[in-house]
């Protein structure tokens, strides 16, 4: 299939609803850029801008030749029209996933080292990407390294935690553990975080995550060392979702309260928490940019962060997040 013959197939898959007219429009700016590029990569781009569209940073090219069917969701017939074009393709490009047959085309870079770059494709490990958002998985990624395999200056002092008290706290929050009971997973939970930077709690509603969170938070102020208690944010991507953590925070400190009645590790501290916040708002939103009032170079004043519904950030904005956090911040992920 010649790439011009390719772009036209794409043009009547936007037309049955396959495809977005975003998605077409991608291909078609491909082959503007280089008009050698196959069919195969323009077939690739336009995928790739559709899986984005679903909320996926990049086409996973094994799964696409190992279930096509599964990865997009198509009807019937779009994959019958899509398996056809698969197999129509002159080149090897999709069906070897290593890209090799489209190392020469100037607009794709395979496994590039840095971001100096300026392809507006990228192939890297079995994915595809948009530029941009392979540049925003690295710094995500880069993020999640530092926090949790590097140990660098000033991290082992902040999570040096006493572990004869941590193991009292955490009998008093959730009850003591022996040989003859099941594990506590919410206990191991709140025990690995007290010594990381970075803490993802997941499970499906009801499972018990602000359950679990809130006996965390509770544990890191009570084993905080110094006079002041710890700065801590509540934040998700929408309005409506950081209401409902502020009140499920709240709720469940109050029934610790109750719970533990006189033993008072819950302090002033709870009274004075946050209002939660959306994530352009705990940031601070600069209209006319994309950019934010708070970066690697004006962090954020906060020691722990807590994000419910992480599963929900974009890719751009937990990039951003990740790097508005100080160095010794912990930050909690709470998500399905």
């Amino acid at each position: 299939m010649t790439p011009t013959a390719m772009l036209q197939m794409l043009e009547l898959w936007r037309q049955e609803g396959w495809l977005r007219s975003l998605d077409a429009a991608l291909a078609r700016f491909i082959h503007e850029c280089d008009p050698d590029a196959p069919a195969s990569l323009l077939l690739a781009a336009a995928l790739t801008a559709h899986l984005e569209g679903r909320g996926h940073s990049g086409l996973p090219l094994t799964e696409l030749a190992a279930d096509a069917g599964a990865l997009l969701a198509w009807p019937p017939e779009g994959m019958t029209a899509l398996l056809q074009a698969l197999t129509d393709c002159p080149d090897d490009g999709l069906q070897s996933r290593t890209g090799q047959a489209w190392s020469s085309q100037s607009v794709l870079e395979i496994d590039p080292s840095n971001d100096q770059g300026s392809s507006p494709l990228v192939l890297c490990q079995d994915l595809l990407y948009l530029r941009r958002y392979w540049r925003y998985e690295s710094r995500v990624a880069a993020q999640i390294h530092a926090r949790t395999l590097d140990s660098g200056e000033g991290a082992a002092a902040t999570y040096d935690v006493d572990a004869l008290a941590a193991r009292d706290l955490l009998d008093r929050l959730f009850g003591p553990s022996d040989a003859s009971t099941e594990t506590d997973w919410q206990k191991v939970a709140c025990a690995l975080a007290l010594r990381g930077r970075l803490t993802i709690i997941t499970g499906g509603p009801g499972t018990g995550k602000t359950y679990t969170a809130a006996r965390l938070l509770v544990t890191l102020q009570a084993l905080r060392v110094g006079p002041q208690p710890l700065r801590v944010a509540l934040a998700a991507p929408t309005g409506k979702a950081a209401a409902r953590l502020r009140q499920s925070i709240q709720k469940a400190l109050q029934g610790l309260r109750e719970q533990l009645g006189a033993q008072g590790i819950i302090g002033a501290w709870a009274d004075a928490l946050d209002s939660a916040r959306t994530l352009h708002s705990l940031l601070g939103t600069q209209p006319g940019t994309r950019q934010f009032r708070h970066d690697a170079a004006n962090p954020l004043e906060v020691d722990v962060l807590f994000v419910d519904e992480a599963s929900m950030v974009h890719l751009e904005m937990m990039a951003q997040l990740l790097e508005a956090l100080p160095a010794g911040a912990r930050v909690i992920l709470l998500g399905d």
